[in-house]
């Protein structure tokens, strides 16, 4: 075997284990060669490129834009939201005050009518009373039948007339009219 240059040519022992060591340190320079190919491979799989990062970093500065963007929007919208709910709810107490007025108008309203309906009928039967008291009795014979004329009063009205109050009956039902004497004319 020749001796490389630069190696003195001593026992074949000194040789053997030279090539010895130097075959361990590339096996172990081999080993870390491949670690490091490893490393890349696993470094190519978890890394992007600089091109797909700065697209990505641009993407990202886009979206937190029109992120900013919605948010000053949504903030609006919830203002305007706000104030319509204030208006809501000042339309709602209103309207709940009108209602009462309305109720109690209407309670009044109902009341009244029922005070004048109930002098109605008092009236009518004070009427119908003195009509009683002044009319003969004979006049209730003569008006029994339907051939018999009916007798006229001194005054010329219909025996079942009230001269001051005269019952009318129109659409909306009777109605009371106070102070006429006859049809249309008015009280003396």
């Amino acid at each position: 075997m020749a001796t490389p240059l630069g190696w003195s040519q001593g026992g074949s022992g000194s040789v053997c284990l030279a090539f010895d060591q130097l075959r361990d340190v590339i096996e172990s320079q081999e080993e870390l060669i491949q670690q490091l190919r490893n490393v890349m491979v696993l470094q190519d799989e978890n890394f992007v490129s600089k091109e797909e990062f700065q697209a990505v970093e641009k993407k990202l500065v886009e979206e937190k834009a029109a992120h900013a963007k919605t948010k000053a929007l949504l903030a609006k919208e919830e203002e305007k939201l706000q104030f319509a709910l204030g208006e809501v709810e000042v339309l709602s107490k209103q309207l709940e005050k009108e209602k009462l007025a309305f109720e109690k108008a209407l309670s009044s309203v109902k009341s009244r009518a029922l005070q004048e309906t109930s002098k109605k009928d008092q009236l009518i039967t004070k009427c119908n009373g003195r009509r009683e008291a002044r009319t003969p009795r004979h006049a209730y014979m003569h008006g029994l039948f339907s051939n018999s004329p009916v007798p006229v009063s001194r005054a010329g009205f219909h025996p079942n007339f009230c001269p001051r109050l005269r019952i009318q009956a129109g659409p909306g039902g009777p109605h009371l009219r106070k102070g006429l004497q006859g049809p249309g004319r008015p009280r003396k």
